[in-house]
């Protein structure tokens, strides 16, 4: 079982490395359920939104003062205050195992569970739309 992210299907601005990290995570989950199925082997990916996790805390701390001269000083300072805000209005970890215990129970798991908030807006929705449209 691989833990990804819903950032993998969805980017968020500034969070680049994160998601460029979780889709690699993705794709080589892909490509290990493959190569281990000649062996009975199956891997299952949970691919969470918001987690309400310590994570948010460091990021409401993190010195944003290197991007005070550039243009994305306003967009950087509204993007802190998101992420926090919706942080903490995400799962909680429990949730979260709730997920990882479905799918390891399961007799023939799904390959994907998208554990997300608002499913048809934040998970659903983003996928059918064009890239454009996204944006």
């Amino acid at each position: 079982m691989n833990i990804t992210s819903s950032g993998a299907k969805v980017a968020i601005p500034f969070l680049g490395v994160y998601s460029a990290s979780k889709s690699g995570l993705e794709g080589m989950s892909d490509v290990v359920r493959l190569e281990l199925m000649l062996f009975g082997i199956d891997l299952v990916m949970i691919e969470p939104g918001f987690v309400n996790t310590a994570m948010y805390d460091k990021g409401r701390k993190e010195d944003l003062s290197e991007f005070n001269q550039t243009e994305y000083w306003e967009a950087v300072q509204n993007f802190q205050k998101f992420i926090v805000v919706e942080g903490r209005k995400g799962f909680s970890p429990e949730r979260l195992g709730e997920a990882v215990h479905v799918a390891l129970s399961a007799a023939k798991p799904k390959a994907r569970y998208a554990v997300v908030k608002q499913r048809f807006k934040n998970w659903t929705l983003p996928r059918l739309l064009s890239a454009r449209m996204l944006d």
